[in-house]
């Protein structure tokens, strides 16, 4: 069964390490260079997991039998990855081929609309997040602004187009 095409963006909720006044993926070398991203399946994603749940040759992002694709998720929320203490969160615009799983999605682009600083106790991230803010043209707020900001954009992914875990 297909899903029917969305007219609208989707917006969504997103982590992302800071490194060198850079957003950049949490697990793969991807970095947000703008507040535009488009998918691509990197062959260095595949070397990661030892070819593992990636499909071996080149193909649209994202694709149903990969992992490749622009993650978010559903619900706003932190997820650090593996102790991180330099990360923020923020909300995306997500749009083109949508991937649709129980607790978030992958997209073929999205784009930064908001970055929410996180409570870490370390006063140098908020100000490299402010940084990171300015040069991409979007606002940043507290992380708990996040879902209200969420929701003046627009809807999320139908609740009835999301699958049950």
């Amino acid at each position: 069964m297909s899903a029917p095409d969305l007219v609208a963006e989707v917006v969504a909720f997103r982590t992302w390490r800071i490194t060198n006044g850079q957003l950049r993926s949490p697990y793969i070398p991807c970095r947000w260079d703008g507040p535009v991203m488009h998918a691509e399946c990197y062959d260095a994603n595949r070397v990661l997991t030892r070819g593992e749940g990636w499909l071996p040759g080149p193909h649209a992002s994202p694709h149903p039998d990969c992992q490749c694709g622009i993650y978010a998720y559903h619900r706003p929320g932190p997820r650090t990855y593996y102790g991180e203490s330099w990360w923020c969160e923020g909300v995306v615009a997500a749009w083109g081929r949508i991937e649709v799983h129980a607790d978030g999605l992958r997209a073929e682009h999205a784009r930064v609309e908001a970055l929410g600083v996180p409570d870490l106790g370390n006063p140098r991230v908020p100000p490299a997040i402010a940084a990171i803010g300015d040069r991409l043209q979007v606002p940043v707020l507290r992380s708990e602004e996040l879902p209200a900001f969420a929701s003046d954009l627009g809807g999320g992914v139908p609740p009835q187009l999301i699958p049950e875990r």
